[in-house]
């Protein structure tokens, strides 16, 4: 079952879902709650070009073809990401999912019809879950796209209801990207989402 916005609004002033920095009545929609971009970001190095990735061999680091920066936390930063260019990107808010709920990323109608994908296959966000959401952006469309990290809303959280909880054990023995410090994290192909 899908959380409608009075049953978001509770959740979130009861603290049962979380958000750092915290956000604001007016991202919560009628059955999602709206995020911003965040200020890092990664993209493939130059050299990347040369590679063949092998997702599944042993010893397979993605970290090592991409470059990871911060953009600064002034009022002028801007993300611009080309057409045909992946951009992995941070949310501004870390989230935190309880255990008795799961949720899902999904893009705005807003940026899919400047042919900005957010995510390309990896929606799903695991109860206990405790980080900044990495989102798969990626310019179909035919013009530059410039994105101002830490006001613009990128994506939205859509949260489920379980059908029980999940103990805490197990979601800190099986989830995966808690607590990255970057949207490629070294040993990545190691872990699940």
């Amino acid at each position: 079952m899908i959380l409608s916005y009075p049953d978001l609004v509770e959740a979130w002033q009861k603290k049962r879902i979380r958000f750092d920095p915290d956000i604001s009545i007016e991202q919560m929609g009628l059955s999602s709650i709206d995020l911003r971009l965040g200020f890092r970001y990664s993209r493939f190095k130059s050299s990347a070009v040369s590679y063949i990735l092998k997702p599944g061999a042993e010893g397979f680091d993605p970290a090592d073809i991409y470059d990871t920066k911060d953009l600064n936390s002034t009022e002028d930063a801007r993300l611009i990401i080309k057409p045909g260019e992946l951009t992995l990107a941070f949310t501004y808010e870390k989230l935190f999912v309880p255990s008795n709920l799961a949720a899902a990323v999904q893009g705005k109608s807003t940026m899919a019809r400047l042919g900005l994908a957010v995510h390309i296959t990896a929606p799903h966000i695991h109860p206990h879950f405790g980080s900044w959401l990495t989102l798969e952006l990626y310019n179909y469309g035919k013009c530059e796209i410039e994105l101002k990290p830490g006001s613009d809303t990128i994506c939205q959280i859509i949260y489920y209801r379980l059908s029980s909880q999940v103990p805490l054990h197990l979601g800190r023995r099986i989830g995966t990207y808690a607590d990255q410090k970057t949207p490629i994290p070294r040993g990545s192909s190691k872990t699940r989402k």
